[in-house]
């Protein structure tokens, strides 16, 4: 997906304060683009986290945490279920996620129908993976789907892409990790006020401790009426940011006038106030 980087003049929000001395017990950890970890104590789940092509813009996973993540090294260790919005390259790719799901042969995978397509076409049609592929296919107008499994809910619904995309199958999932922590992830998500109104049910029926829509819905008018219409979450992070602003998160931060997460590692509590990366303290060039 190719996207422009919008400047905007609005005012500073309050940046994240500095690493507690203790972990919490729930927290987001950013891992690159739309990639996030999600953490309640032993209960985790990971978005868009397996993918390999930056479209010479966005950022990648580093290589650090992809070794520590195939290798299941903390905090990447233990993860309940993996998460695709959607198939583009620098959200889902087989190679990755196969590699990922091999390694870890407890781990389902929720995805799209095209999720699965492009797994089995990667593997064979016989491949035993796929029985731990969750394939939803779902269209924008078909109602939520739910799946309860052991200490998560996991919710989606189809918000179509962003720039008239419906070709593309873009889910929505809202988790619930140990019916304490919520988290909604909006995958590419457009801008269209109606896409998110047909949903609002879905949308208002559990509140998020932390909401992760792609950052041009900050750039938006009607972005920020849907945040506040339609998000019902405590803080609110903006992904999908580009790669040119990893290592200046203070002056993204402070160009949109709200929170993004820009530098892999850095982390947000989801209990109290958000944790930041060490690197946001260093002086901007």
């Amino acid at each position: 997906m190719s996207r422009i980087w919008i400047c905007a003049g609005w005012l500073l929000a309050a940046a994240p304060t500095l690493l507690s001395a203790h972990q919490p017990s729930a927290a987001a950890t950013y891992l690159g683009n739309e990639g996030v970890l999600v953490a309640r104590g032993e209960t985790k789940v990971v978005f868009d986290a397996f993918y390999d092509d930056s479209y010479g813009q966005y950022t990648l996973v580093p290589d650090t945490i992809v070794s520590a993540m195939m290798a299941g090294e903390p905090p990447y260790d233990g993860v309940d279920a993996v998460l695709v919005s959607h198939v583009h390259g620098d959200h889902f790719a087989a190679g990755p996620a196969v590699a990922y799901l091999r390694a870890h042969p407890e781990v389902p995978l929720y995805g799209s129908q095209q999720t699965l397509d492009k797994i089995a076409e990667f593997v064979g049609e016989e491949d035993s993976l796929l029985a731990r592929i969750i394939a939803v296919d779902l269209k924008p107008e078909d109602p939520p789907v739910r799946f309860d499994i052991d200490g998560l809910v996991i919710e989606a619904v189809a918000i179509p892409h962003a720039g008239n995309r419906p070709e593309i199958q873009n889910l929505s999932w809202r988790v619930t990790l140990d019916g304490k922590t919520t988290v909604t992830h909006f995958g590419d998500a457009g801008v269209v006020m109606a896409d998110f109104d047909r949903h609002a049910e879905h949308f208002a029926a559990r509140r998020s401790q932390a909401a992760f829509p792609p950052y041009w819905f900050y750039g938006e008018d009607d972005g920020r009426t849907i945040i506040d219409k339609h998000f019902h979450a405590d803080q609110v992070v903006g992904v999908h940011v580009p790669a040119a602003a990893t290592g200046h998160g203070e002056a993204a931060r402070a160009r949109f006038g709200a929170d993004l997460f820009t530098d892999p590692g850095e982390s947000r509590s989801l209990e109290g106030a958000p944790l930041a990366n060490p690197k946001d303290r260093r002086e901007q060039p």
